[in-house]
């Protein structure tokens, strides 16, 4: 957790202001130094008849800290979308107000739909009438017959059969005719018998051309249906197609969530005109944001992709915020040095909101050793402008200018000003000089 008093550490690394207040400090506590004029030895004399403060002390620990980088910057979010409506249209439903949640799909608005209403119920009657017609072609054909053979078809079978025995018939009475032809050299046959097998011969030729005009008319028939019922089909699926437009039409009347979210914004009301050109709904997403962070050009050296961080914000002092380094900017700011990265943290509460400020440090996977003292034992003295603590030497408490870092549960870290295995005193500051004499508290 990063404290107030960690935020504004460096504010003492000036070496200006340092050497300003360690000389006014120096001349403040001069008089206690023993000089050996009248003045100065009653003001020590004063200093050792002054009555003890009781108090109660503790040793300044030296504990392994993390390093880090710091830095601060401000919460994103991480998917932010403004949304409009897939057709134009009139606005007549909002059933979500801003800041409302809601799940991916959810509906955001409604336009005015009974065009596309009506132009859906058009296409459905023209694909139903479509489908009765490609229903009587295919109950003519064979069903399942693929590749589709029309000879095989019950009507050309029967086609087929009477023009073979039409055939047959034509050869038997050419082989008739042949035979009476012999017989008639000899004189065998008579003349009325000659003119009848002729006769059957032109007659059975003329079923056999019969037949066979028959049979192709029948073949071509067939194809034809077949022609027919493959446009049929095309007639069908390009209903098909007429139905699904009018539907995404009737769809697109309703504007939908794209994720889960939060609506950020709303920028139309009931009655007025929304169009596909137009945000109509700002929604963000909360599960996740992003911190966008700046830090000094002198530690892009330090930063990594995956590295740790952990942040924190006034609106919830208590809440550490963690997460990875996702995005290294690859140009620096050049009037400002610094180095913009993104960090990609979780925000399962949605406590978060994009625009936050905060404060982050970059963990750098390596420890140090410091100083560690409660937090009672410091306090920022009016004067001076500075942190203080009181440390004990001997029987008397003695006034330290301290840096301190960063605030640690109830304790806080002294980057300077006390040793590790000082004795520093917690309580009845308000009561302590510096050169006091001091009573431990039992």
């Amino acid at each position: 957790m990063l404290s107030l008093a960690f935020r504004r550490r460096w504010r003492w690394r000036r070496p200006v202001v340092w050497v300003a207040r360690l000389l006014f400090l120096t001349s403040a506590l001069w008089p206690l130094a023993g000089c050996q004029s009248p003045v100065k030895t009653s003001k020590t004399s004063e200093t050792t008849a002054a009555e003890p403060v009781t108090v109660s002390v503790t040793p300044a620990q030296a504990q392994r800290r993390q390093q880090f980088i710091v830095a601060a910057g401000t919460i994103a979010a991480l998917r932010r979308s403004a949304v409009a409506p897939g057709a134009p249209g009139r606005v007549t439903e909002t059933p979500v107000a801003v800041g409302a949640f809601v799940e991916a799909g959810d509906v955001l608005l409604r336009l005015d739909d009974r065009e596309a209403c009506q132009r859906l119920e058009q296409a459905r009657a023209a694909l139903a009438q479509a489908e009765a017609a490609e229903a009587q072609l295919r109950a003519r054909l064979i069903p399942g017959q693929e590749p589709f053979d029309p000879r095989k078809a019950p009507e050309a079978e029967a086609a087929q059969a009477e023009l073979a025995a039409a055939e047959a018939d034509a050869q038997l009475a050419a082989a008739t005719f042949s035979r009476y032809e012999r017989l008639a050299r000899n004189n065998n046959v008579t003349r009325a018998q000659m003119d009848e097998a002729r006769a059957n011969v032109e007659r059975a030729q003329a079923s056999s051309r019969a037949a066979r005009h028959r049979y192709d008319a029948i073949i071509r028939g067939l194809e034809a249906e077949r022609a027919g019922l493959r446009a049929a089909i095309s007639r069908v699926d390009e209903a098909r197609a007429a139905v699904a437009l009018a539907e995404k039409a009737l769809d697109d009347t309703a504007l939908r969530a794209p994720f889960a979210g939060q609506v950020a914004e709303r920028f139309v009301n009931v009655g007025e005109y929304a169009a596909p050109d137009r945000p109509a709904m700002e929604l963000v997403a909360l599960e996740q944001l992003k911190l966008e962070l700046q830090l000094p050009e002198t530690d892009a050296a330090r930063v990594r992709r995956g590295q740790e961080v952990e942040a924190a914000t006034d609106a919830y002092p208590e809440l550490v915020i963690r997460g990875r380094v996702t995005v290294i900017r690859p140009l620096v700011d050049a009037a400002a040095r610094r180095l913009a990265v993104e960090v990609v943290a979780p925000n399962p509460e949605r406590k978060l909101r994009p625009g936050m400020f905060v404060t982050a440090r970059l963990l750098l996977g390596q420890t140090v050793l410091r100083v560690v003292a409660p937090k009672a034992a410091v306090r920022r003295h009016p004067a001076l402008d500075a942190f203080t603590a009181f440390v004990v030497e001997g029987d008397r408490a003695r006034l330290r200018v301290v840096q301190v870092g960063e605030a640690i549960g109830s304790d806080i870290e002294i980057l300077s000003g006390v040793s590790e295995g000082e004795k520093v005193i917690l309580s009845n500051l308000e009561k302590l000089n510096d050169g006091m004499p001091i009573l431990y508290a039992r």
